[in-house]
């Protein structure tokens, strides 16, 4: 335990990869929860690779000189938003399946956008584009933390305030507008808010590492867990330690920690699926059992005779 302890002590780029796994942990529990709530699971995927086009449009911006001080983050962000309000206004109307459409079309949109400017990108910039794909925990720096770290404190800080709008919203759309609550303005902030942590988690971790994070957990401990908060809980316990087993087998077999970390959470799926199999053939069982017992040797009484002679 105690060289443990001074090997993350001595290496600054693992303590990065730490904080940074607790942080993808903390996104994955306040937004992909909501995402599998509301139906919108691919929209992880679709945001993460529209920050792909959007970090190939600010490298453009900035090597021709058109603007020079556009960050590619800011491209990145840009992007993510735009998928979320596109995303947003299809489904204002609650149904979910416009709002996949939607994300797909802004998926495929921002993929050609990335490969149509990588012709007129220096080569050796093309790596930074993909990187936005692959991502490498180990290799967060300084700033990345900063941004990852400010984006889950907002994120945290309007999930905890607007818990309950975002589960009707999630889960019940125009019975939420029934009621009188501003659905659409809760619709719009969960998706923007969402769009801006996984664009963020996206340049630390990659495309690949998000989409598992926040999708895989939240929907193996939807399958389980019957309240919010436990929901919640359970998804921050998969992604983080999937994250940090990804992080120790990279030490051991020199693999991708990222690689793990989206297997394991994979896996928690799968394994979440079967427990709930088993558990439903237990509850089956128990019932068939309890109406076996309730049926058997029950005498027929027909009559105030044969009810006397029962009873001798």
């Amino acid at each position: 335990m105690i060289d443990i302890l001074q090997i993350i002590l001595e290496s600054p780029f693992l303590q990065r990869a730490l904080i940074g796994a607790l942080l993808v942990a903390i996104i994955a529990a306040a937004s992909g929860t909501f995402l599998v709530f509301r139906g919108l699971s691919f929209m992880a995927s679709g945001v993460a690779h529209a920050a792909l086009g959007g970090t190939a449009l600010g490298i453009f911006l900035q090597d021709s000189g058109l603007v020079p001080w556009f960050d590619p983050v800011l491209g990145a962000l840009l992007f993510s938003v735009l998928v979320a309000v596109f995303t947003g206004y299809a489904g204002e109307s609650g149904i979910t399946q416009k709002m996949e459409v939607a994300v797909g079309v802004s998926f495929a949109l921002s993929m050609s956008i990335a490969v149509f400017l990588m012709y007129y990108i220096p080569p050796y910039r093309v790596p930074q584009i993909w990187g936005y794909l692959v991502g490498d925990i180990l290799l967060l720096n300084n700033f990345d933390i900063i941004l990852l770290g400010c984006t889950t404190i907002l994120l945290a800080a309007i999930t905890l305030m607007f818990n309950k709008e975002f589960v009707y919203v999630s889960v019940d759309m125009e019975g939420s507008t029934a009621h009188g609550m501003n659905a659409r303005a809760y619709h719009y902030l969960m998706l923007i808010i969402s769009s801006l942590a996984i664009a963020l988690a996206t340049k630390a971790v990659g495309a690949i590492l998000v989409y598992a994070i926040m999708v895989a957990p939240a929907a193996a401990s939807n399958e389980l867990v019957k309240s919010i908060r436990g929901v919640i809980i359970s998804v921050f316990l998969i992604a983080l330690i999937s994250e940090l087993i990804g992080i120790t087998t990279s030490f051991v077999l020199l693999v991708s920690p990222s690689a793990i970390a989206g297997i394991l959470a994979a896996l928690s799926y799968i394994l979440a699926l079967q427990i709930k199999r088993i558990r439903e053939r237990v509850h089956v069982s128990i019932d068939d059992f309890s109406s076996e017992t309730m049926e058997i040797d029950l005498p027929i009484i027909t009559s105030i005779d044969d009810a006397h002679d029962h009873e001798h």
